[in-house]
C-alpha cells in the first residue's frame, strides 16, 4: 500500500507542472492588465511601467512561468497583486469555509440522496419509484445560478427565515448547502437505485431472503455494503468537486471560500493567485481521490492495491 500511495503522490508532480504552465499561458490571454486596475486610468505610463518591472510582469510569458515554478520548488506561491499578501496565506484563509461548506452539502446530498435510491429500488416501477426518480432528473436539470436565486427569494425574502448571504452561524450553511446539495443528491440516489437493483440479484440476497432473515437486515447488511463501491466513487468524485470551490454558489450567497477568491482574482487579473488557486484545486482534487481509492479497502476487503 505504501508504493501505491508513494507513486499517486508523485504523480501529483507532473500534473501540477503541467496545469501551472497551461494555466499560465491561458491567464495571459485574458484581455486587460492588472497593473491598470491596480493604478488606474490615470497613472503615468512611466508609474505603470515602474510597477510592471518589481512585479516582473514586464518578463516574457516563459521567464514568468519558469520563475513561478522555481518558486513553486521553494514552498512559494508567489504574491497576491491585488491583496499585497502571500497567495498561501490567502489559500489556507479560505479554505475552512469551503470545506465546511462542501462537507454540509456531502451530508444534505446524502440524507436526500441514499434514502430515494434504496426507495426507488425496492419499490421499483412503482409510483414511488417514478417520483424518486421524477426528483433526480429535475435535481441534475435545474442549475445552481438558478436554483440559488429562488430559495433566496422564496426562504430568505417572502418568508424571512434564512440569512441571504455571508457566513455566520449554522443558519447560514442550510440554502447553500441545499443549492449545492441538491444536484448531487439526485447523482446519487440514480446511482444508488441502479447499484442496489443489481445487488438484489445476487444469490446471497436470495440465500439470506430463504433462510428467514429479516428484510431490514438484508438490506442494510447485505444488500448496502456490496452496493456501495459505486455510491463510493460517486462521493469521492464529488467531494473533489466540492473543494474546488463551489464557484457560482459562493457568488451567490457572498460565501468567502475559495470559489469567490478565484472569481475575484480572475477579475482583477491577479495572476499568482489565479495560478495558486488552480494549482490547489487540482491538487485537492487528485488527494481526495486517492483517499477514495484507500477508502474501497475499508468497504470490499478483496481490494488489492
Amino acid at each position: 500500500m505504501f508504493s501505491f500511495i508513494l507513486n499517486r503522490l508523485l504523480t501529483l508532480i507532473p500534473v501540477a507542472l503541467g496545469v501551472v504552465i497551461i494555466i499560465s499561458l491561458m491567464i495571459h490571454l485574458v484581455p486587460g492588465d492588472p497593473v491598470d486596475l491596480m493604478l488606474g486610468d490615470f497613472a503615468t505610463a512611466e508609474a505603470k511601467q515602474l510597477v510592471r518591472t518589481q512585479l516582473g510582469l514586464n518578463l516574457p510569458i516563459y521567464q514568468q512561468i519558469f520563475k513561478y515554478i522555481e518558486g513553486l520548488f521553494h514552498g512559494n506561491l508567489g504574491k497576491s497583486l491585488i491583496y499585497n499578501r502571500p497567495v498561501l496565506s490567502l489559500l489556507l484563509e479560505r479554505l475552512p469555509p469551503t470545506l465546511e461548506l462542501a462537507l454540509a452539502s456531502l451530508l444534505v446530498a446524502i440524507v436526500m440522496g441514499l434514502p430515494l435510491g434504496v426507495l426507488g429500488a425496492l419499490r421499483k416501477d412503482r409510483f414511488s419509484d417514478h417520483l424518486a426518480m421524477t426528483f433526480a432528473l429535475l435535481g441534475v436539470a435545474i442549475p445552481n445560478f438558478w436554483l440559488g436565486p429562488m430559495l433566496i427569494l422564496l426562504f430568505s425574502i417572502h418568508m424571512n427565515m434564512l440569512p441571504v448571504s455571508g457566513m455566520g452561524n449554522w443558519t447560514h450553511f442550510i440554502l447553500p448547502a441545499l443549492t449545492i446539495g441538491t444536484s448531487l443528491a439526485a447523482i446519487i440516489s440514480r446511482m444508488a437505485r441502479n447499484s442496489i437493483l443489481d445487488t438484489l440479484r445476487e444469490d446471497y440476497v436470495r440465500t439470506a431472503r430463504a433462510k428467514g432473515a429479516h428484510p431490514f437486515f438484508v438490506i442494510f447488511k447485505h444488500v448496502l455494503r456490496n452496493a456501495s463501491l459505486p455510491l463510493v466513487t460517486i462521493l469521492g468524485l464529488q467531494f473533489g468537486v466540492l473543494l474546488t470551490g463551489a464557484v457560482v454558489t459562493e457568488k451567490i450567497y457572498d460565501w468567502p471560500g475559495l470559489g469567490t477568491l478565484i472569481l475575484d482574482a480572475l477579475g482583477n487579473r491577479d495572476y499568482p493567485l489565479v495560478q495558486g488557486c488552480v494549482l490547489f484545486f487540482s491538487s485537492g482534487y487528485l488527494i481526495v481521490n486517492l483517499v477514495t481509492d484507500l477508502f474501497y479497502k475499508v468497504v470490499d476487503p478483496r481490494v488489492k492495491f
